[in-house]
């Protein structure tokens, strides 16, 4: 294991030799991508950092989606991957089943803005726009497999941004070594310690990774030499990486339905299904148990959040959404429901619990035990062993269509919509990747 002979992959990807299932799975990570970034653009945390590129626009390169004019692709990266992000509905992964398998983070939310700002910037197409995502999500899974355990987005994700802009800016494999010296040495750390908290809006130091990556790659290409990568350490010296362009993890994405942590996915599908099998409504659930995995779904168990960050991180305000309206979203988990009687008293009718069951599964699944008694004294039970979006248990192509178009819809035409979705789905006959970004520009108005 090397630096160089992570480069060497980077700059080897060639379109035509990449299997038919990676490409198309390189498609719909970028339309997940774009579909839950155009909502976003009312939230207050990509104001901030919109107003704060908006302030120091310098050279027109990249577009920050909503907006007309360009801005230098390090500072769409970082605007593009806070909005990417902040709804809590991008892509992440478990790994392969022929791997250790815990949570690898969240790639796209980094990769996916990083690349179309740096295309945007190069004039790339639509092949070479792939090329770039894939590389970029394999070096992301290449850095969190060999971490060993459970990663925060930007801990990894930063190094896929490299990897995708270092791709697109056609560095050779000693530039893009470089990129990743680069990137490793000023890689942010996010840190668990508030993370369901939910303080601020810095969630997993995404955009930061984003913007960290591309400045890599423009700082390499520019001559800037960084101190031997993440991928040089000298335990890892003796594994090799024969499964890069073998063993595509990419492949192990799950996409998200709800706006929520991950951890709080199964224990809503289980609700729902409980609630539709038994014709439950709101009124007739007297108490909801949850077992879920003591060291991470327990610490989610507030009733009350303050901010939709917090609800994001809380399963009882969750299920609450669930039950009453039957889908977390963006309409549900915003300001404005924080406060919504009927949902906080779901809430505070659910309690978590430490559940064997679903801790044996534990990295690796991130599963629940739904319990749902009612007023009348009846018992209902199930177990949800895998996440609606799970590879085990993956959204249809037309459950993931409705996910783009409903999202997209939000804030843009049907008509956009539709030529966006049909963009994504022939990336790869797009010649220049403009026409996709020409349907994501002047929709907000004012930074």
């Amino acid at each position: 294991m090397s630096t160089q002979e992570v480069a060497e992959f980077v700059s080897g990807i060639r379109f035509e030799k990449l299997p038919k299932d990676v490409v198309n799975q390189a498609k719909k990570a970028i339309g997940d991508i774009i579909c839950v970034s155009i909502p976003a653009h009312v939230d207050e945390a990509v104001r901030a950092v919109r107003k704060f590129v908006s302030a120091r626009s310098g050279i027109g390169e990249s577009s920050l989606i909503g907006l007309q004019g360009k801005y230098p692709a390090e500072s769409a990266a970082l605007v593009n991957s806070m909005m990417a992000s902040t709804l809590d509905m991008d892509d992440g992964a478990m790994g392969l089943s022929s791997h250790d398998r815990f949570h690898r983070g969240h790639p796209g939310g980094i990769v996916v803005p990083a690349a179309l700002a740096v295309a945007e910037k190069t004039g790339a197409n639509g092949s070479q726009l792939i090329e770039a995502v894939i590389a970029g999500y394999e070096v992301a899974f290449l850095k969190a497999r060999l971490i060993g355990k459970t990663v925060l987005a930007g801990e990894t994700g930063t190094v896929g941004a490299a990897a995708a802009a270092a791709r697109l800016l056609g560095l050779n494999p000693l530039e893009i070594c470089e990129t990743f010296n680069i990137a490793s040495a000023h890689c942010p750390a996010p840190s668990y310690a508030f993370i369901w908290t939910q303080m601020g809006m810095t969630k997993e130091a995404a955009a930061w990774g984003a913007m960290t990556g591309v400045t890599a790659a423009l700082l390499a290409h520019c001559g800037f030499r960084g101190t031997p990568s993440f991928f040089d350490r000298p335990e890892l010296e003796k594994i090799p990486v024969a499964s890069l362009g073998r063993d595509w993890e990419i492949l192990s994405l799950y996409f998200k339905q709800y706006s929520a942590c991950r951890h709080a996915h199964a224990s809503i599908d289980g609700v729902l299904d409980l609630m539709d099998k038994h014709r439950l409504a709101p009124d007739d659930i007297a108490e909801i148990i949850i077992g879920c995995a003591a060291r991470k779904g327990l610490q989610m168990s507030n009733t009350r959040p303050a901010t939709i960050w917090q609800a994001q991180y809380s399963i009882p305000f969750a299920i609450g959404m669930a039950v009453q309206e039957r889908q977390v979203g963006p309409d549900q988990v915003s300001r404005d429901r924080l406060g919504d009687r009927a949902v906080l008293a779901v809430a505070d009718r659910v309690r978590l619990i430490a559940d064997p069951d679903v801790e044996a599964l534990q990295p690796g699944t991130l599963s629940a035990r739904m319990v749902i008694r009612t007023r009348d004294g009846k018992r209902h039970e199930t177990f949800a062993g895998h996440p609606t979006g799970d590879p085990e248990n993956p959204l249809t192509n037309e459950q993931w269509e409705h996910k783009f178009r409903s999202l997209s819809r939000r804030v843009i035409s049907p008509d956009k919509t539709e030529a966006l979705l049909d963009l994504v789905n022939g990336l790869e006959n797009v010649k220049h990747i403009d026409q996709l970004m020409a349907n994501l520009r002047n929709f907000q108005t004012t930074p």
